[in-house]
């Protein structure tokens, strides 16, 4: 086998591997918008099928070879990044599909399916007792995969280098640990401040059909492509990728501006997903690259300037707002409140949200709480950072899906997705002065562009902090974000 033999052969298997990623995508994109509750249990049957199907393609000799095969190619003799970017991705799947059993894989397709079910039902039930063990399910078999990956390091480690390869706990830490002392700066010095800001503004009675064409119209601001996406309604907004060109956010449609900024948060994930060229495209590596880097895909939605674009659509649509000032609607929008409520919370303060879930998930692991003790936990750190305490178990310990779905070690991308965001935005603007400008006159083109050229193109070619080096020049360096943070709340 020589390699442009065996180049040809692992785009094969890798571009087969994320045709049957989508079919399990488009299932659970089913299970969260139409699926009636009764249909349920066949598609986790359906998902478990193809969680064997999956491992069977990627557990084979034929695997095994390519895999070994290029562990004996110099780094030179690669033909360009997108094929060493497909070597990279298929190693690292063939090797924790080798490591992981296919009965705990299978175990963990079932957690998470059922999971998810109990979770929805139990969040509207305000029942923590029976959600205790779907849990404590959902943590063991992701301590017994993370043990199966890589016995050596510590638990928690391992399951948050699935989904942020690139940083060690230490590093989390660290970071979090000087976002936290300026956060809590920001918020002493701007208590008084704060106290005088109206918030009545924020109250309308836009109905669910104005709020749909008031999504449509962010999402169009933002540069949505309808040929390749899609629009869902779901409790908890997330977004799917169906395929190189299909990408499906959502939104809920509880509250106005609440359904706004997730709407634009998760058009952000949309526009990532899809916008891989065709050579990524081709080779599978379409997607972007989970965690932290997708999470850094919104950059406009809370600025005034794509409020200064958006705000005439909103008051065309809703009459209180002929009446009211932008600047005292971003005020409201943008006053820090601390709260419990992660999805509701405010620029300044849902670092805090989510740094006290990155640390109760670490505490898990080191054996310092439980599933018994986590819901006190969880209200003692509210308490602690935020100054409030969650009244329902709604509230608090139950509000997110992310455990119930497989989603544990995943909280610290939201928070270092910012952190990019604003060393992105740093170097836009030094590219590209003017994005801004152009954005409050209702033409995100520029923004679009650079992160297109950037970051978007390559998908999944690369790691994500190798991504943000290759868009900034730079590796990380929080203090992009703690200067914007400032900038915008203490100014």
């Amino acid at each position: 086998m020589n390699y442009t033999q065996a180049i040809d052969q692992v785009r094969d298997v890798v571009v087969k591997m994320r045709y049957l990623e989508s079919i399990d995508n488009i299932i659970y994109c089913d299970k969260w918008h139409v699926c009636p509750k009764d249909g349920f249990s066949y598609e986790a049957d359906v998902n478990a099928y193809l969680a064997e199907i999956r491992h069977d393609q990627l557990v084979n000799d034929h695997v095994a070879q390519l895999v070994a095969y290029f562990e004996t190619v110099d780094d030179s003799q690669y033909q360009n990044d997108i094929e060493r970017g497909m070597v990279n991705y298929l190693t690292a799947k063939y090797k924790e599909a080798v490591q992981i059993p296919a009965q705990l894989q299978a175990r963990l397709n079932k957690a998470c399916s059922e999971g998810q079910l109990e979770w929805e039902r139990c969040v509207h039930a305000n029942d923590y007792e029976s959600f205790k063990p779907v849990l404590k399910e959902a943590f063991d078999v992701q301590r017994e995969i993370a043990q199966a990956i890589d016995p050596t390091k510590p638990v928690y480690q391992v399951l948050v280098n699935r989904f942020d390869k690139d940083f060690t706990l230490e590093e989390i830490d660290a970071i979090f640990e000087k976002l936290k002392e300026a956060i809590r700066d920001i918020l002493a010095k701007t208590e008084e401040s704060r106290a005088k800001i109206d918030t009545s503004v924020l109250k309308n009675d836009a109905d669910k059909q104005t709020m749909m064409e008031l999504v449509r119209e962010v999402q169009d601001l933002l540069g949505f492509d309808w040929n390749k996406g899609v629009m869902y309604e779901v409790h908890h907004p997330v977004c799917t990728c169906n395929g190189p060109r299909d990408s499906r956010p959502s939104t809920n449609y509880y509250e106005l501006f609440r359904s706004l900024l997730a709407a634009a948060h998760e058009t952000g994930h949309g526009l990532y997903n899809y916008n891989g060229s065709d050579e990524v495209a081709a080779a599978g590596l379409w997607g972007g690259i989970d965690g932290a880097m997708h999470e850094s895909q919104n950059m406009v939605g809370r600025t005034k300037e794509f409020w200064t674009a958006f705000y005439p659509k909103l008051q065309e649509k809703i009459p209180k707002y002929r009446d009211v000032k932008l600047d005292d609607l971003l005020c409201a929008l943008n006053k820090p409140i601390p709260g419990t409520n992660r999805l509701n919370a405010d620029e300044l303060t849902v670092d805090l949200h989510i740094i006290l879930r990155y640390e109760l998930e670490r505490d898990y692991f080191e054996g310092k709480i439980s599933v018994d003790t986590m819901d006190q936990a969880w209200n003692a750190k509210y308490k602690e950072y935020l100054g409030v305490e969650p009244k329902t178990y709604s509230e608090g310990v139950l509000q997110d899906v992310h455990w119930a779905s497989g989603y544990i070690g995943y909280f610290q991308g939201y928070t270092l997705g910012e952190i990019y965001a604003a060393q992105m935005h740093h170097k836009m603007l030094e590219d590209c002065p003017n994005a801004y400008e152009k954005l409050a006159q209702g033409n995100i083109s520029v923004i679009n562009q650079w992160l297109k050229e950037h970051v978007h193109q390559y998908g999944q070619t690369y790691s994500a902090r190798q991504t943000l080096i290759k868009a900034t020049g730079e590796d990380v360096n929080i203090q992009y974000y703690i200067d914007y943070l400032r900038d915008k709340f203490l100014r």
